[in-house]
């Protein structure tokens, strides 16, 4: 390798469309194609194999002068435009007296490249008709690009607006379609690049570019799919009524893309040809000027046309000028023999060749994906070419090209690298330095880097040569750090390797060495000695040297033991290329608990390379990765950590661990949000996983396997890292610590003060040891308000969650993760409680409003949310209630500053009250154990008077529940129904007095008898004796 010259020359040298390479470049990297597949028919069976040396001697010289429509056909990359090109070369050195030779190339995919190409010919310069000679010529004259995609769009509203035909849309539809294509959005996304609009502008534009894509210029169903947001879209932007109809009918019909899309096929060749100035019949009658010129010529015509798409707008016409044949019927004609070599994709023949056309094809010409023949050397030659190419001066290549290009005087470069890289023998004394590749790298890049499906010339150049050569040639220090996608696919000899190397090589550069002893050599650490030659990964250390790779101290072994006894799986000989495809690389027999190893460990590289990880699937790549991680999680991590002495509660990790991993992976697939901690996708997690991958594959559940001392310190050194990340983790969250247990704790006292079981004025006063204790009070009758009641009631609901935490949480627990038997860890248990009572028992919003991940955990906080959130109105409600009490016992006592005595003597005054009516006759009769039950309870009511009016006024809500908690209001209660019954008894009398005041008369109108003195003035008395009920 010349690296001076070659930087240069790669980007003159490596060029996808191989039509815009120089001939000498072309011819210099040319490799033979071996395995043409030939058919008579495209759906034949049975396909004869052939060389293109075979094919160019039997087909494109065409001895027996035939007339040939000969289709090349092939995928996108496949080599069609190499093989086509090389028949163009061939023809031009066999130097035919009586054939003229057309090679239509692809050099601007345009119709105007196409047709200069046509009318170039030397013997096209006499034909008639110079008007249609010169209207072709300015039928594509350059246009702003712009204005030419506007054309191209507007165009097809005309179109459309001019189709009388409705087989496909009918014309209420195809209204809507015009309303739509009219909507900007809509407009942007058909002419944005590589959208429909785009690709039949590449057909139709004069484009420098040289791009050379197979494009097909048609509309895809995937031009006319919408979304809901779009059709939302379009009613924000006040989009016509129509266009709506018709985004609305294309997200409810899924077949309406499709039918949309076909119509619009149908007007494509009409667009092009007016945006084009061409006529159909412009193009066959210049095709038949030509063939008559140099049929009078004495002359017979080759034409090769690398892409047929280019065609489009004309492709009819070109078609049936290329099946037109020169005798039968066409024979009076007096045209030229044609034999044609077209260049087409499987999909555009199937959808633009009608059938008649398709019918008329007398040779197929298959190119499968795979062209490099039966063995690696093609592959390797390839390579070799591309790399000698860039490495000489282009006027050397020039001079080779100019002299025949002979295959026994092909130049090659003398290079700077150690003479042990491998080489390739073209011809006899000619080998080709594949540096800085190996035939190893070769083969494990093509199968690595490419699919199945683009293990094509043009891939293999694009995306295995270009990529790689230009990270060593302006990227040395770093070589091979380009993409090598499924490198995993190669994985080390030894599940030890990778630790090796890491562990000698630093960091930054110890991928470099991981990628260069498993692409380019044989993926162990074996470091050993070969006819005088040190070797190390298989590779010699020269080659080390040569790319400046850093070297490491390897096991030491013997090659031939070495590979008589290790399982190499990436082996491959150089014959494993098949017709289609190269071989999948042949292992030797491994224990499957090996087997199951390696392919967890490619899976995990792949991952680390920046693949997704998919644990939890049941696929085999993953199944024994999950087992690791379940390993980790389920059973390790809980072992492994004294939760208890670095202070996690058990209760706290029994939540913990019931619901969520305490890790997880960057780029897991699924449950990412279940884990706690996320671990990098990096080489100390893929060390940690690939040990508990050994521990459940190769020691099937244990640490009994070959150096598995090793995996353990692995183990222990991760988690002496990890172990403060991951308990943080248990123990908090959004950088707060963790708080359920403060809330089951401020729930339980809560319960406490509305149940009366604590009935102190101040939240400090409520007795640490009442918060274990079984101390629940039925829900007995009471005077609260139904607020008050119905609080009590979800507090009861949820007590025993919240006893549970209490007990469990402080407990200390030996063995068991839970236990029956309570032993209190009294310091920690005592700061909590009085950090919440110092709080009020308040845990702040702010704090509740952030989100504990852990379910069980969460209900515990949202529990007390729920309850805490509702003291306000609870006391509120309370408050309320208590002043209409006192109002209503204001009417019949003063209660302010009222004391038992006041009571006690109320109570008195009540009872003569009844025996002085009772002395009187009058049917009333006080309830005198009632009586004496209040006269008895006189203090504990006059306090309640006091607490009542204390809770009115407190400014807190909590110390409003403090003051009300023992249920004042059921004594003034029991007060107010007395004076009630008392009042009602009173009224009675009242009316009883009046009445018998009715029934006093005199006698013959005289003065009021004597005799009735005496009860007058006794019920007088009874009056003022209720007069003076009120206390004063």
């Amino acid at each position: 390798m010349n690296s001076e010259i070659a930087k240069s020359r790669i980007g003159e040298v490596i060029r996808i469309d191989t039509v815009t390479s120089t001939q000498a470049d072309f011819l210099a990297t040319h490799v033979p194609v071996q395995n043409i597949h030939i058919r008579k028919k495209w759906d034949s069976k049975s396909d004869k194999i052939m060389s293109e040396e075979q094919v160019f001697n039997k087909y494109v010289l065409n001895s027996e002068n035939n007339h040939q429509f000969v289709i090349v056909i092939g995928s996108s990359g496949a080599g069609k435009s190499h093989l086509i090109r090389w028949f163009a070369a061939r023809l031009d050195q066999a130097a035919l007296e009586n054939e003229v030779v057309l090679f239509v190339r692809r050099s601007d995919n345009s119709l105007k490249g196409t047709i200069k190409q046509l009318l170039e010919l030397p013997e096209v310069a006499n034909i008639p008709n110079k008007a249609v000679y010169d209207r072709l010529v300015r039928a594509t004259s350059t246009i702003d690009n712009k204005k030419l995609k506007d054309m191209i769009y507007q165009n097809f509203i005309v179109e459309i607006r001019n189709d009388e035909n409705d087989e496909i849309l009918s014309n209420n539809e195809k209204k809507r379609l015009i309303e739509l294509l009219q909507y900007e959005q809509f407009q942007l996304n058909l002419m944005k690049e590589e959208g429909a609009i785009d690709r039949i502008y590449q057909k139709v534009a004069e484009n420098e570019t040289g791009d050379s894509r197979d494009v097909m210029a048609l509309f895809e169903t995937r031009d006319f799919e919408v979304d809901v947001n779009f059709c939302d879209d379009m009613i924000a932007n006040g989009a016509a009524k129509n266009a709506k109809k018709m985004a609305d009918a294309i997200l409810a019909d899924d077949e309406m893309p499709e039918r949309l899309s076909d119509y619009m096929n149908t007007l494509v060749n009409r667009v092009i040809q007016t945006c084009a100035g061409l006529e159909p019949g412009d193009f066959e009658q210049v095709f038949v000027e030509i063939r008559k010129e140099i049929k009078r010529q004495g002359k017979n015509l080759t034409l090769l046309i690398e892409d047929v798409t280019a065609f489009t707008g004309v492709n009819v016409a070109l078609l049936n000028v290329l099946t037109t044949e020169h005798t039968g019927m066409y024979e009076n004609q007096e045209l030229c023999r044609i034999s044609s070599i077209v260049g087409t994709t499987e999909k555009y023949f199937n959808v633009n060749f009608m059938d008649n056309h398709k019918d008329r094809v007398t040779q197929f010409f298959y190119i499968p994906n795979d062209v490099f023949g039966e063995n690696q050397n093609s592959l390797y030659e390839f390579v070799g070419r591309y790399l000698n190419a860039m490495s000489l001066r282009s006027d050397i290549l020039e001079e080779w090209a100019k002299n025949g290009a002979l295959v026994e005087e092909y130049p090659i470069h003398k290079g700077e690298e150690n003479a042990n890289w491998d080489k390739i023998e073209i011809a006899k004394g000619k080998e080709l330095s594949l540096f800085p590749f190996t035939k190893k790298a070769i083969s494990n890049l093509y199968m690595c880097i490419l699919q199945p499906d683009y293990r094509t010339p043009r891939y293999l150049l694009r995306d295995v040569i270009e990529r790689s050569m230009r990270n060593y040639l302006f990227k040395k220090e770093s070589f091979p750090e380009f993409a090598i996608e499924r490198i995993n696919d190669i994985p080390f000899e030894s599940l030890y390797v990778s630790t090796y190397i890491h562990q000698q090589v630093e960091e930054r550069q110890a991928d470099r060495v991981e990628r260069f002893i498993r692409v380019w050599g044989d993926a162990s650490d074996l470091e050993y000695e070969n006819n005088g030659i040190k070797y190390l990964g298989g590779l010699p250390i020269g080659f080390y040297e040569d790319l400046g790779i850093p070297i490491f101290t390897g096991r030491k072994g013997d090659k031939s033991k070495y590979q008589k006894n290790i399982a190499k799986p990436t082996k491959r000989n150089d014959n494993d290329i098949t017709d289609n495809h190269i071989n999948t690389p042949s292992t030797t027999r491994v224990d499957p608990e090996m087997a199951d190893f390696l392919l967890g460990q490619r899976t995990l590289q792949i991952w680390i390379d920046g693949g997704e990880l998919n644990v939890g699937a049941t696929t085999k790549d993953v199944v024994n990765i999950t087992k690791a991680r379940d390993e980790i999680n389920k059973k390790f991590l809980i072992s492994a950590i004294n939760w208890q002495i670095e202070g996690v509660a058990l209760d706290n990790l029994n939540r913990v661990k019931s619901t969520k991993d305490f890790i997880g992976f960057e780029r897991q697939k699924r449950s990412t949000k279940n884990a706690l901690v996320i671990l990098p996708a990096d080489r100390e997690t893929q060390g940690i996983l690939e040990a508990f991958l050994a521990y459940v594959t190769l020691g099937n559940g244990s640490w009994n396997f070959d150096n598995s001392a090793m995996m353990v310190y692995r183990v222990q050194i991760w988690i002496e890292k990890w172990k403060k990340i991951i308990i943080d983790a248990v123990n908090s969250f959004e950088k707060q610590q963790i708080d359920y247990q403060d809330c089951a704790l401020a729930t339980e006292m809560i319960r406490e003060i509305m149940q009366g079981v604590f009935t102190g004025t101040k939240v400090e006063g409520i007795p640490i040891t009442n918060l274990m204790a079984k101390n629940l009070k039925n829900n007995s009758q009471n005077a609260h308000c139904p607020e008050w009641n119905s609080l009590v009631s979800m507090l009861l609901n949820n007590d025993e969650k919240a006893k549970d935490v209490i007990t469990q949480y402080y407990n200390i627990i030996q063995g068991n993760l839970k236990s029956s038997q309570v032993f209190i860890r009294a310091t920690e248990f005592n700061t909590d409680v009085r950090k919440i009572q110092k709080a009020k028992l308040l845990i702040p919003g702010e704090q509740l409003m952030l989100n504990d991940p852990i379910p069980q955990r969460r209900e515990i906080r949202e529990i007390y949310e729920k309850i805490y959130t509702r003291i306000p109105k609870v006391a509120e409600a309370e408050i309320n209630k208590a002043n209409k009490l006192l109002e209503q016992i204001s009417m019949f006592i003063d209660y302010e500053d009222i004391d038992d005595e006041d009571i006690e003597d109320l109570v008195d005054k009540i009872k003569d009250f009844y025996e002085t009516a009772s002395n009187s006759l009058v049917n009333v009769h006080g309830n005198l154990s009632v009586l004496d039950g209040i006269k008895k309870d006189a203090k504990t009511i006059a306090v309640a008077f006091g607490e009542v009016e204390k809770g009115i006024d407190c400014k807190d809500a909590l110390d409003t529940l403090l003051m009300f908690s023992k249920d004042p209001l059921s004594k003034l209660e029991r007060l107010l129904l007395t004076l009630q019954v008392v009042q009602k008894d009173v009224e009675y009398v009242t009316r009883d007095v009046a009445k018998r005041k009715d029934n006093i008369f005199v006698d013959n109108g005289g003065d009021l008898s004597a005799r009735y003195e005496e009860s007058r003035s006794k019920i007088e008395e009874d009056c003022k004796l209720v007069a003076d009920w009120k206390v004063m």
